[in-house]
């Protein structure tokens, strides 16, 4: 039988007919903290202005839900009881707590393989917003955020800045394609090498890890400042770092297993990085580290790789090069598409290449321990005649470098003419 409601309500119908939007079955609970996180939890699921059916087969809960209504934003809309079970009918309110419902049921597609990140832009949690606000702070996309929290600093908050749908790509190929600079190295094959060679590959391990350690700094420093509604950069930017500090490690570990050591580094190359690592933009940063600098590295490596003088360090250059082409992959794809939706940045590429070069154009020099290094690879040795055997090798490399550039920036969007000024306009450390 349906009774009357209880003071403050309105009338009575039979509620068992109504549908709710959630339902909470408090058993036998009395009034206490279990009874009391159930119906949170429930009001919760109803959403604002949904219905939530709550029962209960404890009679103290008659006088209670009322008041437990009208302190969390809900009223009754009816009451009604049989000699065994109580049944209420709440409208939750829309109020300041109540920002709507997580997603249930939705499942993710499987791929052959696994769960894959490409995958999971579904239902909500799928919605990437064009602005993340500043309250929403560390709540994962898809999650429903409680009021009450606290601003959050992150200054890269807007989706044509961080996010496009490649990174989750780029990341499941991090994901799988990672190794260990310990295990993964046969460092025990590694012969012994004549002196000038063994110094040709410490000087060029030498300037791999201060340029690595670049190329670890810059996405370190602009991590925390993407909001992590973007996920997907995030994640990769962490791979990033990961990658550059295993490069970092492994090439250090090759300068000193041989019993060489690290060599010398340049003021050209102090200049340079310290050029990229001072980058406030994360746009104008990501171009010049990820396109210009790191694509270079890709065909330097590439020159490594093939004149190795041993097989260690040809593999160990050769893994770090498979890490670089996500990392140039990524840098062209942000790009390309930031140009795409705002063709007039490209006035800040150009403005952020010529800048980098008038900065550098105060310091004197170039690479001459590298580009002596480069050449004692590719002429065998360091004898008058092989370094003079393998210059020509070296300037060709230089010349590929600048080539390659240009294709890469073309790649971006950027028409021929410009492409050829701001790879002119790169900085002779390759980085």
């Amino acid at each position: 039988m349906m009774s009357q409601p209880p003071e403050g309500a309105p009338g009575a119908f039979d509620i068992v007919q109504a549908v709710p939007d959630a339902r909470c079955d408090l058993g036998t609970l009395p009034p206490g903290q279990a009874g009391l996180l159930l119906l949170e939890r429930a009001r919760r699921d109803a959403g604002a202005s949904g219905l939530l059916e709550v029962v209960t087969r404890h009679a103290r809960w008659v006088a209670e839900m009322p008041s437990w209504a009208r302190l969390h934003s809900a009223e009754v809309v009816a009451f009604g009881d049989d000699q065994t079970h109580h049944r209420w009918l709440l409208r939750v309110l829309p109020g300041p707590d109540v920002r709507g419902r997580p997603d249930w049921g939705v499942r993710l597609p499987r791929r052959a393989g696994g769960v894959d990140l490409r995958d999971w832009l579904v239902g909500q949690a799928g919605q990437v917003a064009e602005r993340a606000e500043a309250w929403w702070g560390l709540v994962p996309r898809g999650a429903v955020a409680e009021a009450g929290g606290p601003l959050w600093p992150f200054t890269l908050a807007r989706r044509e800045a961080v996010w496009d749908g490649e990174t989750a790509g780029l990341l499941e190929d991090a994901t799988r394609r990672q190794w260990n600079a310990t295990t993964d190295i046969a460092w025990d094959s590694l012969p012994a090498l004549p002196d000038d060679l063994e110094w040709a590959v410490c000087q060029i391990m030498t300037f791999l890890v201060e340029n690595e350690l670049v190329a670890l700094y810059v996405p370190a420093k602009f991590l925390a400042q993407i909001h992590p509604h973007y996920l997907e950069p995030v994640l990769f930017l962490a791979s990033v770092v990961y990658d550059e500090a295993r490069h970092v490690e492994v090439f250090t570990k090759r300068a000193l297993a041989n019993g060489g050591g690290l060599q010398y580094s340049s003021a050209l190359s102090a200049w340079s990085l310290h050029s990229l690592f001072v980058q406030e933009d994360y746009f104008t940063a990501s171009f010049l580290l990820h396109v210009l600098g790191e694509g270079t590295f890709l065909d330097l490596l590439s020159f490594v790789a093939e004149w190795a003088p041993d097989p260690v360090t040809a593999e160990v250059v050769r893994r770090a090069r498979s890490d670089e082409q996500r990392h140039v992959a990524y840098g062209i794809a942000h790009v390309r598409r930031v140009l795409r939706e705002a063709s007039q940045r490209v006035e800040d590429l150009v403005a952020a290449a010529e800048a980098r070069q008038a900065y550098l154009q105060a310091v004197s020099g170039g690479q001459p321990m590298m580009t002596l290094a480069l050449a004692m690879l590719a002429g065998g040795g360091g004898t008058p005649a092989a370094v003079d055997a393998g210059l020509p090798t070296v300037h060709a490399l230089y010349a590929e470098m600048h080539r390659r550039r240009v294709g890469r920036l073309q790649q971006v969007g950027l028409p021929e003419s410009v492409a050829e000024h701001l790879s002119r306009l790169h900085t002779p450390n390759f980085m």
